[in-house]
């Protein structure tokens, strides 16, 4: 019975430690990676001013080559105008097929970008070259400054860059520090979008969203950009 007794307890005690150790491997796997970040790629949309091919695989009569208009708009043969503003290259091709479907009996449609006006970012303030960057990928906000010419280091404030977001009518301010990078130092990627602005201050921005109120109004009709309304 003795010897009984101390099987079971044994039993018991390896059952546990199993347990114990199956539920810290799954909670090891549930975490997220810490690189996670920088596999993020941003998701780019079509606007005003992008120039894209529309190739029809059975029908080449039907291939255009449009400009997306200021009202986001294109028109294509047998459909018309099609609104195509902040539809990515994969949702405009779904849309196009079910749209082309009552008209053609195997619509297989491909939409090539060409040109993308629209994906591109501003670095403004204590850089060497501001004004627009061109985005053909993923792009960091300390990769846009370096394409701006680098900071100007007699005049920037490196832990208080801004980074301004306008999207779905909602606008997100970011502050940044990247001090760091330029002492070597690792640090976390911030991945930009369509149309953020950059900006590298002079002086020390102790109220960011008073800020970004004051100095929108006023950036805003120099850079062009267009604007719609926040909430």
């Amino acid at each position: 019975m003795k010897f009984f007794h101390k099987t079971r307890i044994g039993q018991l005690m390896s059952l546990m430690l199993g347990l114990f150790l199956f539920v810290a491997v799954i909670g090891c796997a549930g975490k997220p990676a810490v690189k996670q970040e920088i596999r993020y790629i941003p998701r780019v949309t079509l606007a005003p001013g992008d120039v894209i091919d529309v190739k029809f695989f059975y029908t080449p009569e039907l291939n255009e080559t449009q400009t997306v208009r200021p009202d986001g708009m294109i028109t294509l043969q047998l459909v018309g105008d099609i609104n195509v503003q902040e539809k990515t290259i994969a949702g405009l091709e779904e849309h196009l097929i079910e749209l082309y479907t009552v008209h053609l009996k195997n619509p297989e449609i491909s939409v090539i970008p060409r040109s993308l006006y629209s994906n591109r970012v501003f670095v403004e303030g204590e850089v060497n070259t501001p004004g627009y960057i061109d985005m053909p990928g993923r792009l960091t906000a300390m990769e846009a400054v370096i394409r701006a010419g680098g900071f100007d280091l007699r005049t920037a404030k490196l832990k208080n860059v801004v980074v301004i977001r306008h999207k779905n009518g909602i606008r997100s301010v970011y502050k940044l520090n990247l001090k760091n990078a330029l002492n070597g130092k690792e640090i976390q990627p911030f991945y930009l979008e369509q149309f953020d602005i950059i900006y590298v201050p002079r002086t020390r921005i102790a109220n960011v969203n008073q800020w970004v109120d004051q100095y929108i109004s006023n950036l805003i009709p120099r850079i062009g950009l267009i604007t719609i309304p926040l909430r």
